[in-house]
């Protein structure tokens, strides 16, 4: 038996037991308690806790956490896990220094242009719990975006279905649904397409002229983009809004902080965003000044008259 298939196996065997001395190892393995010992001290080296114990009984043990045989993941697997990861790797989570540990170990095995993709799938992808519920096309549209490719839908618009050429940015999921910025063929303009409204889409590997989306990504898309049809977004944030928008996925890259502890909002809005913006601006109640758009203003203006209509006090007659 080889060198290296003995320690693999060797790993096994005392991952298996709670304590092992030199002569059952070398019995097993058919070698002498010298080569074991050899053998302890490289897995040692490489990082096994085994801890020796003297006296009569003695011998060894692995101490704390028992360390699992080799597992071979694709790359793209070490991605999802990668991925994953990421939320728990914050100090409030219990296995905070685990998850790190984790991370750091799949970066350091990953070659080169592995961590590039890996980099890529950072820029391309937003995910939020709850997960909404699967969809079919949301791995079509997440690898067009990785490749910066062109792809062709079929989406329903309007009461009708029509094909389309769209290149994505990236895909996000927000309130059970999958959302995917693009540039659109057919509008000449950006839109935010739902995956619910998409039936079909497939890659086109055809010879086009594709956007550069390098320093475009699922996080700064909405600032970074210069669409045809847009309204300019100009609010004042009080500090107690801060903390909301700073976090918010969407309002957080059109926040620019001020010395004096205020912020303002500044940016441009995708005329088909504009309900979702008003929407995700609305939390803030009055610790938002809105200037424009007058559009978001009206929609704010329509929902507290329609709030205050419904909790009208009743008076007694």
């Amino acid at each position: 038996m080889s060198k290296i298939k003995r320690l693999e196996k060797l790993l096994l065997s005392i991952n298996s037991k709670k304590h092992f001395t030199l002569k059952e190892l070398a019995i097993e393995f058919q070698v002498s308690t010298r080569t074991i010992q050899r053998d302890l001290i490289r897995l040692i080296d490489m990082g096994l806790p085994i801890v020796s114990e003297f006296g009569p009984h003695g011998g060894y043990r692995m101490e704390n956490d028992r360390i699992l045989p080799p597992i071979g993941f694709t790359e793209l697997e070490a991605s999802a896990i990668l991925f994953s990861l990421q939320p728990y790797e914050q100090d409030s989570f219990p296995f905070q220094i685990q998850s790190r540990s984790i991370s750091h170990k799949l970066l350091q095995y990953l070659p080169d242009d592995a961590k590039e993709n890996w980099e890529n799938v950072q820029k391309r992808l937003y995910v939020q719990s709850p997960l909404p519920q699967k969809s079919a096309l949301s791995n079509v549209l997440f690898e067009a975006a990785i490749k910066q490719k062109i792809a062709t839908i079929l989406y329903k618009f309007d009461n009708s279905a029509t094909y389309c050429n769209m290149q994505p940015i990236g895909i996000y999921n927000e309130k059970d649904e999958w959302y995917c910025p693009a540039f659109c063929y057919s509008l000449m303009d950006y839109h935010i397409f739902n995956l619910s409204d998409i039936t079909q889409a497939v890659i086109n590997y055809e010879p086009m002229d594709v956007k550069d989306f390098s320093n475009i990504t699922i996080h700064n898309w909405a600032s970074q983009i210069t669409p045809r049809s847009y309204v300019e977004l100009e609010a004042d944030i009080a500090p107690e809004g801060i903390p909301y928008c700073m976090s918010h996925h969407y309002l957080k890259q059109f926040l620019f902080k001020q010395e004096d502890g205020t912020a303002i909002m500044k940016g441009r809005i995708l005329l088909t965003a504009l309900e979702k913006t008003a929407e995700y601006l609305w939390p803030l109640n009055a610790n938002i000044t809105l200037h424009s758009p007058y559009e978001i203003r009206s929609i704010h203006h329509s929902w507290a008259q329609e709030i205050s209509k419904k909790n009208e006090p009743i008076l007694n007659m």
